[in-house]
């Protein structure tokens, strides 16, 4: 653990504006100024167009679902069990929402969620206040992420536009040696390492990128501009993976001809050193080897299949670059092909996983009812407490593939603060009676959990600490320190967190290998429509989504063990896959109906699909494959021909990396 200055000042930045939150709710009279301290932390953030951001969303959330309340508390508070289904059903639709946007907005959605429920639990039993106490909270969220965003952005900002253009410099450079190394003449081990690499820093951009909307720069890029180089990023590897797979495929059959092999390593020397060439004069080379190739043996239909690619992922890695400096240097003339990418990506849809999100509701929504069941059978003074908790709880850690271990630690952690909240409330506070005195006596504690929440290993462990904390302490204008409450409030925190470990367990707990797996089972189910109903929009849609879930995939590749990382990285097959299907368009091929028989034949194995037969299609597609190549191989040439034979070439090699290789003479018997 390394503490150095940058810690230290986010620390005493996040107490600052923490104490300057906490004086402005004094001074006005609120009724709960501890929101407005634990605010501050909440929205806190290392970089200062996060605290931005999270400040915006935070308080439109807390606006929307206060709103909330003031609908369902008046009217429902007589029937406690529908005003309970009614919160729970209210905060577990805003978290299925929040589920599916995927966007920076989905925040919104959650603190819309769970601040219904930690403005109307409480308040069930003054529902004349409930007006009041809506009002109060939005004022005391808006007091505390004022208070965290200007206190953030004066004091030694840190902005994320520059610590991103040094991440997209680096991700670049990651980039580019993991292609040198693929395009090596023998095979190396850490070419696997470097494309898992690559799809987390894709991961790191896509969360830096939400922040830069809000950032303090005089100049920085947009969020259609960084998700562009997101996508040209992601688009690398399977790409990337396809020309490493042909290289390796011609090099056990045979020796590359030379012409090729220079080509290859002119393609690796200016990936080293862009000036070495021009991307056009590689493509054109690639074009004119393909033309001159006969393409009557397998190792020819390799090679024109590798040229095909190579000259794909030669525009490609330009394209990236492009973006890249544009990214890097937004006030710059943006290029044509850049131009092109944004008009594209403004129809992009990205993956849903519409039946998890149902779960994650469910399994809020039931938490929820639960403690409130308990809470009104009991009569418990502090159920309230518990059933806000429990929302609370699910709302945060949602969006993980197994919240459970989260939950645990926001558990372990909550139960780690009431020692400490006991210390303060007990035997400090009440020596306490200037707010000068207060602010001394806050300041040891606060201060190390604001360095400590620098740390993104500490994080997850500060963050309930401090919400525990504050909770506990629960610091107003009228001071009062009675035991009972504070056991009863502690035990109803660990209560609610329960609630939410116990339902997630039960109803949506999945580890990163079976979100492999269902995003695997997402990409069959479309890639069959695709294969069956081929058309220029249902092609668009596909590459997008897909694109979506490779990123997906790579970002979890590394939590998992070797098998499930293996088929993890088999989508990129995938994706090769319906590249292939959709250059085999029926108005686009000489033998439609022989063209129509295989794509009917590959939506019949990723409609039958399932995790043993993955890798195993029937023997039938094989020979299906076979002979479409073998009658596109007899008609004249043209480029139509050349595009279906790099398409079948391409599935061939994707369905079958094992099979003997394709041979003229056993077609024609």
């Amino acid at each position: 653990m390394q503490i150095g200055v940058r810690e230290a000042v986010f620390s005493v930045n996040c107490f600052a504006a923490a104490m300057l939150a906490l004086f402005i709710s004094f001074r006005l009279g609120l009724d709960r100024p501890f929101w407005a301290m634990a605010t501050v932390y909440i929205t806190s953030q290392p970089l200062s167009g996060a605290v931005r951001s999270k400040a915006v969303f935070r308080l439109i959330g807390t606006i929307v679902g206060a709103t909330a309340t003031v609908i369902f508390i008046p009217g429902l508070v007589n029937a406690p069990i529908l005003l309970s289904l009614a919160l729970a059903l209210w905060v577990a639709g805003c978290q299925f929402i929040s589920l599916l946007d995927r966007t920076p907005r989905s925040y919104v959605f959650m603190l819309a969620g769970y601040t219904a429920a930690l403005v109307g639990f409480p308040s069930v039993t003054h529902p004349e206040t409930i007006f009041q106490v809506a009002i109060l909270r939005a004022q005391e969220i808006g007091i505390g992420v004022t208070c965290a965003a200007i206190i953030h952005a004066v004091v030694w900002p840190r902005s994320v536009t520059t610590l991103l253009r040094k991440r997209i410099q680096a991700v670049l450079d990651e980039a580019e040696s993991w292609i040198v190394d693929s395009l090596a003449p023998e095979a190396l081990a850490r070419t696997d390492a470097k494309r898992r690499r690559l799809a987390g820093d894709v991961t790191e951009l896509h969360v830096m990128a939400t922040h830069v909307p809000f950032d303090t720069a005089a100049q920085r890029p947009t969020k259609a501009v960084l998700a562009a180089l997101q996508d040209r990023l992601v688009l690398l590897l399977p790409l990337v993976s396809a020309v490493e797979d042909r290289i390796r495929s011609l090099a056990a059959i045979d020796a590359l001809p030379a012409p090729l092999s220079a080509l290859i390593e002119d393609v690796r020397r200016w990936v080293r050193e862009p000036d070495s060439a021009t991307p056009a004069a590689l493509v054109a080379r690639c074009e004119a080897l393909a033309a001159d190739e006969p393409m009557q043996t397998w190792s020819g239909l390799l090679i024109a299949n590798l040229l095909a690619r190579l000259g794909e992922l030669v525009e490609a890695l330009d394209t990236t670059r492009q973006v890249a400096a544009q990214a890097t240097a937004p006030d710059a003339p943006m290029p044509e092909p850049v131009r092109t990418l944004l008009r594209e990506r403004q129809r992009r849809p990205l993956h849903r996983d519409y039946a998890l999100a149902l779960l994650s509701a469910a399994a809020t929504a039931i938490a929820i009812l639960g403690c409130c069941a308990f809470w009104i059978v009991t009569a418990w003074p502090e159920g309230a407490v518990a059933a806000m908790i429990a929302a609370v709880v699910c709302c945060f850690f949602a969006t993980m593939d197994d919240p459970v271990p989260a939950q645990r630690g926001f558990l372990i952690w909550t139960a780690v603060s009431l020692p400490l909240a006991a210390l303060y409330l007990f035997v400090l506070l009440p020596l306490v009676h200037s707010f000068e005195m207060l602010t001394l006596v806050l300041a040891p504690a606060l201060l190390i959990i604001g360095v400590l929440l620098a740390l993104p290993h500490w994080y997850g462990r500060m963050m309930p600490m401090m919400i525990g904390l504050a909770g506990s302490l629960a610091l107003t204008n009228n001071f009062s320190a009675d035991p009972v409450s504070f056991f009863n409030g502690g035990i109803a925190q660990l209560v609610g967190v329960a609630a939410a470990i116990v339902t997630t367990r039960l109803f949506r707990s999945l580890g990163a290998g079976t979100a492999i797996r269902r995003l695997r089972r997402a990409g069959w189910r479309e890639l069959a429509d695709l294969a069956s109903r081929p058309s220029s929009l249902a092609i668009a849609t596909w590459k997008s989504r897909m694109l979506d879930r490779v990123g997906l995939l790579a970002a979890r590749v590394g939590d998992v063990d070797r098998a499930d990382r293996d088929f993890g990285m088999a989508a990129l097959r995938d994706l090769r896959v319906g590249v292939n299907v959709a250059q085999l368009a029926p108005d686009a091929v000489g033998d439609a109906a022989e063209i129509a028989a295989l794509r009917r034949d590959i939506a019949t194995h990723f409609r039958t699909c399932d995790i043993e037969t993955a890798a195993m299609p029937a023997s039938t597609l094989l020979a299906r494959i076979d002979a479409a190549i073998a009658s596109a191989i007899d008609r004249p040439v043209s480029e139509t021909r050349w595009n279906e034979l790099a398409a079948l070439t391409g599935l061939r090699r994707n369905f079958f990396p094992e099979a003997p290789a394709w041979e003229m003479q056993k077609e024609a018997a």
